[in-house]
């Protein structure tokens, strides 16, 4: 007797392992108002899923039918019939900051054909409220106006408060606002002129005052003015301002004891719809159905089953960087306080993988009893130095004091700054001091000396 092989194909189980993970991986960097969208998003692809109202209909009153056509059942709508919200009604609708531009601009064109030129130009704004070249010549294409009349709807743009919207560039923007503020022709106006503002780069303040036929103190005052202009218009109407972003992280400090909450606002309750469940346990449904609604309810599992665990993974991960940092917590919020701390110690600590972590740290915030930090903040490098370790954030916030107490007629240089490091113990690079000063925002020590000077003499 031969022996006979066959090579069929089956599904293998590991695929659907992967696709729950991948689910998993793809809610962990969510904020809660965005997995609110991916919540709506798949109750909407998936009949099987519903919103847990809090008022519901008696269980008994439904009714599965015996016998149906599979057409009936796939346009069959378990919210058809009876008066309920629909599902994307318990999510609350927050204008994009697109949306927030055309809310506040187009009622200040009341002509058709203006209008229709200004959706388009706010339709084409990138997300600093600028225009390109480019894209002036897209409306014009598009809207079949020519660019003389496009430019005009520009310039009107320009001319509506907060001001600067639609601009070219910086410059632009900025002499908009000193417009609004009947500024134009000022001495701040005139400081915006190219070679001006390159000399001002330089710090050659008394280059430029003699320029503007002006004294150092005029001069400061209007750098001063300029200073407190809006750089990016649009970010008037960005939808997280300092004072609203999404965190859905809180750390309480109850006498001296630490507690990470996971906070999911405006989360609907998710459920299993019972009507796919009756279909199951119902004899009578077709078997096409059957399989139909116990696909359904394996794919909403996963679902509910991946939020359930991006909740606990979230939390295990915060409440780990908040006991490695409890010194931070514990003893006034002081950056020099931060221990190094890196992807992977949390990884193994949490039980997942290193872009797990990094997931989950990308986007988001924790409210503490003093401030909102980045969860990235809390993740400084570690520099080894002959004492032991110290981090990259205590290096810096070092290196800004002593800054602040520098002499104001001779500023310490970068290697007077590593001399005055290593004398502490802490051995780097002149070109790491120059690296992590560049990163603070803080200038050479011959810029910060024209600086002092101009201090002085005002």
């Amino acid at each position: 007797m031969k022996q006979r092989q066959n090579l069929s194909l089956k599904q293998k189980p590991a695929l659907n392992v992967f696709n729950e993970v991948r689910l998993y991986l793809d809610l962990l960097p969510l904020t809660s108002l965005e997995l609110r969208e991916k919540i709506e998003e798949v109750i909407e692809q998936n009949p099987a899923l519903e919103i847990e109202y809090g008022e519901q209909l008696p269980r008994e009153e439904e009714e599965v039918p015996s016998s149906w056509e599979g057409e009936e059942f796939f346009e069959f709508s378990y919210y058809d019939g009876e008066e309920k919200d629909p599902p994307e009604a318990l999510i609350p609708y927050i204008p994009d900051q697109r949306e927030r531009i055309r809310k506040a601009f187009l009622p200040h064109f009341q002509d058709k054909e203006e209008r229709k030129i200004a959706e388009a130009l706010i339709d084409y704004l990138d997300s600093k409220g600028f225009l390109d070249e480019a894209s002036l010549a897209l409306v014009s294409e598009e809207t079949g106006r020519n660019g003389e009349f496009v430019e005009k709807i520009r310039k009107k743009l320009l001319s509506i408060p907060p001001f600067g919207i639609g601009a070219k560039d910086i410059v632009e923007g900025f002499k908009a606002q000193l417009r609004g503020k009947n500024k134009e022709g000022s001495l701040s106006w005139k400081i915006l002129d190219n070679g001006i503002l390159k000399l001002l780069e330089k710090r050659d303040y008394e280059i430029v005052a003699e320029k503007l036929c002006c004294n150092l103190k005029q001069l400061k005052e209007a750098i001063a003015e300029i200073s407190k202009l809006n750089i990016f218009p649009a970010s008037i109407f960005n939808e997280r301002t300092a004072d609203q972003i999404d965190v859905d992280i809180i750390l309480e400090d109850n006498d001296g004891e630490l507690k990470v909450k996971v906070i999911e606002r405006d989360l609907p309750p998710i459920r299993i719809n019972p009507l796919f469940l009756r279909i199951l346990d119902n004899p009578d449904s077709p078997p096409e159905i059957v399989k139909f609604a116990r696909e359904k309810i394996r794919i909403a599992k996963w679902f509910l089953d991946a939020i359930s665990k991006r909740r606990e993974t979230l939390k295990k991960t915060v409440e780990y960087i908040v006991d490695r940092q409890r010194e931070f917590f514990e003893k006034g919020y002081k950056p020099e306080r931060l221990k190094p701390l890196n992807l992977k110690e949390v990884a193994s600590a949490v039980g997942v993988h290193e872009s797990t972590i990094s997931r989950i740290i990308s986007t988001r915030f924790i409210s503490t009893p003093k401030g909102t930090y980045r969860l990235k903040y809390f993740f400084p490098s570690r520099i080894g130095i002959f004492r032991g370790d110290i981090s990259s954030v205590s290096i810096k916030e070092r290196i800004k004091k002593l800054i602040e107490r520098e002499p104001r007629d001779e500023p310490y240089s970068d290697e007077d700054i590593n001399a005055m490091l290593a004398k502490k113990g802490i051995y780097i690079s002149r070109r790491t001091v120059a690296k992590y000063r560049e990163e603070m925002g803080i200038e050479s020590a011959n810029k910060r000396e024209k600086k002092y000077r101009l201090e002085v003499s005002t």
